[in-house]
């Protein structure tokens, strides 16, 4: 399956709150496969992203970045993006071990956590009717 990397970095930086609830046998290790799967994914996506970050940010007299509010002081914000974009639309072939609307459904039921519309859509990629 192709996995964008915009996509592998919003369900693993939002996947801990679904992690934490009590899910069927089957959800949870999809879950736990495609965490495993996709960390090496985000591990190439980090490093381009560091080398945008030092090819845009501007940098003290300490050569630490400089930091503004809680972002970056970027130098050209249009070359920023544009890179960013690029390196986030990046297409990756991974083996995502999916799992069943029906077994998603099991979440309702009264021994296990219920999931929200949030975690369903997190989820999304990974689901087959």
């Amino acid at each position: 399956m192709k996995i964008k990397n915009s996509q592998v970095v919003t369900f693993l930086n939002g996947v801990a709150d679904i992690q934490s609830k009590m899910l069927p046998t089957k959800v949870g290790y999809a879950i736990a496969r495609n965490i495993a799967l996709l960390e090496s994914v985000a591990k190439a996506y980090e490093e381009e992203r560091t080398k945008i970050i030092d090819k845009y940010a501007k940098k003290g007299e300490d050569g630490r970045y400089i930091v503004v509010g809680n972002t970056y002081d970027i130098q050209d914000m249009a070359g920023f993006g544009a890179d960013m974009d690029e390196l986030l639309g990046i297409e990756n072939e991974v083996a995502i071990h999916t799992v069943s609307l029906s077994e998603l459904e099991k979440c309702d039921l009264e021994q296990f956590d219920a999931l929200t519309v949030k975690d369903l859509k997190l989820l999304d990629f990974m689901t087959v009717d």
